[in-house]
């Protein structure tokens, strides 16, 4: 349903998650405002409104602590996925990492995020500020890059809970037969399983309050709170184990899948004892996805609310990486080599018991469930905001009965699926490249912007002059640079592909534009 000026309303989303841009009352201290231009305020056509279904409306703003809670679980929802980083690097590295990266990635992109985002309340987030920036075409493939990436990631959460309760099954039984349900056809058949009843819950769009949110990252992330205790109450962690260095030079075997070790420009770039290649990718994808809070910012009353629950959300993210992380690094006394996709459930395991490990497992699963409703919720409802600017055809505007974009879903469930054959370091690749070039697309709009419409309406403004504004996504910018050099040619095809593909839809509607126009 759409209101009168055109924004799309949306139901709340499995835990609460709720991608809308519907009125709210907003405060009379610091209103929330919207840019006044003109392709932000198009309406839907009456066959539009039409198509869609009635569905459940949010009734009340975000508050703070809800908006840092849905923000953490975009960006990260707990420390699952942090095994590569020390696989690559060894345990100072990638401690050191988890230290530093905020400074390159997290924190840039939450004040671009923090600045733009109350300047235009629209649903699709970085989008608006690109179109505005460059036009509509560029804005398309702003889109389009963030809708194939944000179906990649979804990709993931699949896969990465498979992961888990295969670490705990190697910890708890040695029988190779029993393994091999995790791997094969088996294996892409409980991704495929998981894919199809988790979009169910997605078009059925549960309305669940937003504080759920709260309840389910108190789950995810309660395995590691026991764990620290048990760690610090038991006197298990030794910190001289925080400052190993990578154990040799010979990173031989490190990592031994055909995608992860082929070669590319610089193949599997070492310097220092480090495996540049799966370290850069792990720390991009742990610590990105902050221009995602910008669809909330019509969710909240006032501006301090909508700022403070995105620095809020940044500081959770942070501490909810670093201390699970030198907890797990300080209690045992693993190698390197160990510590393979899922080893925190073994970790868990080994300093509490099996108990534990189980534990972790289902507070894995509870959070992949969020994360996966999450970003389904939030792709879905981008392809129909696209459809509503008919950046895409009117059948992504239609929704089910229960108000939910049934082609979005759909989409996702097949992009979702067919990358059930790739593990989660060749997941983590494809996703970070087209992520990336989208990222790359909404920082050089935050320069233009500042450079060339010094008079947009900013309620929240980074305290840096229009010149140096550049200064604030740099750090960034080199930091994906150095990441797509070390990439390999997979990466570089698929980037290709995906660019070369959107590139011929763009010039398709632009060509469509123009025979309407001479008509």
């Amino acid at each position: 349903m759409s209101t009168d000026d055109g924004r799309t309303e949306a139901p709340s989303s499995a835990f609460g998650i709720a991608y809308s841009t519907e009125h709210r009352r907003h405060s009379s201290e610091e209103p929330l405002l919207q840019p006044s231009h003109e392709h932000l305020h198009q309406s839907s056509s009456p066959s539009s409104q039409e198509d869609e279904s009635p569905h459940p409306q949010t009734s009340s703003p975000l508050k703070v602590w809800s908006l840092a809670i849905i923000i953490f679980y975009t960006v990260s929802g707990g420390p699952y996925g942090v095994e590569p980083a020390i696989r690559s690097a060894g345990n100072f590295y990638a401690i050191l990492g988890f230290i530093v990266f905020p400074f390159i990635f997290c924190i840039p992109e939450a004040l671009v995020t923090a600045e733009l985002g109350s300047s235009f309340r629209h649903a699709s987030g970085g989008v608006a500020w690109v179109e505005e920036a460059f036009g509509e075409s560029m804005g398309f493939l702003c889109g389009y890059l963030s809708w194939i990436s944000g179906a990649t990631d979804n990709a993931v959460y699949p896969v990465l809970f498979l992961e888990y309760v295969g670490s705990v099954l190697r910890k708890s039984d040695d029988d190779e037969g029993n393994k091999s349900i995790l791997t094969g056809w088996p294996r892409f058949g409980y991704v495929a399983a998981i894919t199809v009843i988790l979009a169910y819950l997605n078009y059925r769009g549960l309305d669940i309050v937003g504080k759920m949110s709260l309840v389910v990252c108190i789950i995810a992330m309660s395995p590691f709170i026991v764990l620290t205790i048990i760690s610090i109450g038991g006197g298990k962690i030794v910190p001289s184990r925080w400052l190993r260095l990578p154990e040799n030079d010979n990173t031989e075997g490190l990592f031994d899948d055909d995608f992860e070790t082929s070669l590319g420009p610089l193949s599997m770039a070492t310097f220092g004892g480090i495996l540049w290649r799966p370290y850069l990718n792990n720390m991009f994808w742990n610590r990105n996805s902050f221009d995602s809070a910008s669809c909330f910012a019509a969710e909240t009353s006032c501006v301090n609310s909508y700022t403070t629950g995105l620095f809020v959300g940044l500081f959770l993210v942070v501490i909810g990486y670093i201390i699970p992380l030198l907890v797990a690094v300080g209690a045992t006394d693993y190698s390197q080599y160990d510590w393979v996709d899922g080893h925190l459930g073994t970790v868990a395991i080994d300093v509490g018991g099996s108990w534990l490990g189980v534990w972790t497992i289902f507070a894995a699963g509870i959070s992949s469930l969020a994360q996966f409703e999450a970003e389904m919720s939030a792709d879905a409802y981008q392809l129909m905001g696209m459809a509503e600017k008919e950046f895409l055809p009117k059948i992504f505007k239609r929704r089910s009965k229960y108000g939910t974009p049934t082609m979005g879903i759909i989409a996702g469930i097949v992009v979702i699926i067919s990358m059930g054959w790739a593990d989660f370091g060749q997941l983590l690749e494809l996703l970070n490249a087209n992520y990336a070039l989208s990222l790359l697309l909404e920082f050089a709009a935050f320069v233009k912007l500042r450079r060339c419409n010094s008079e947009l309406e900013r309620p929240y403004r980074i305290p840096i002059s229009d010149r140096a504004a550049f200064l604030v996504v740099l750090p960034p910018t080199l930091g994906i640079i150095a990441m797509f050099i070390v990439s390999n040619w997979h990466v570089y095809l698929y980037t290709s592909g995906t660019l070369l593909l959107g590139s011929g839809i763009v010039r398709v509607r632009e060509q469509m534009s123009h025979e309407r126009a001479v008509r």
